[in-house]
């Protein structure tokens, strides 16, 4: 097996980032920056609680951050990727990009 594909198994293997859903989350926000939570539900066609428990995950790691912005259609959920967040999925593209050689 290659290095590449070690570093990339061994970069899936963390908890936080092995499943497609929270991966998936921190790509849209690495592309968008900024989303709300209707529209990662929406993105990722996922239900709201399994939502919030990925973004819990997500922010306990510190990918993320989570705010509420009040609004005059009510309160927001924004969720915005961290510094950390954004090095990941650059960590996880260039990976990728590597084993794809």
């Amino acid at each position: 097996m290659s290095e590449d594909v070690k570093k990339l198994m061994e970069f899936l293997n963390n908890k936080v980032l092995s499943n497609s859903v929270r991966l998936g989350i921190l790509i849209g926000l690495y592309t968008f920056e900024k989303m709300t939570f209707s529209e990662i539900v929406e993105y990722t066609r996922q239900s709201k609680g399994s939502i919030s428990l990925h973004i819990q995950v997500l922010e306990e790691a510190g990918l993320i951050v989570v705010k509420k912005v009040p609004t005059v259609a009510g309160p927001r959920t924004i969720i915005k990727i961290t510094d950390k967040g954004r090095e990941t999925v650059k960590m996880y593209f260039e990976l990728i990009k590597k084993v794809n050689k």
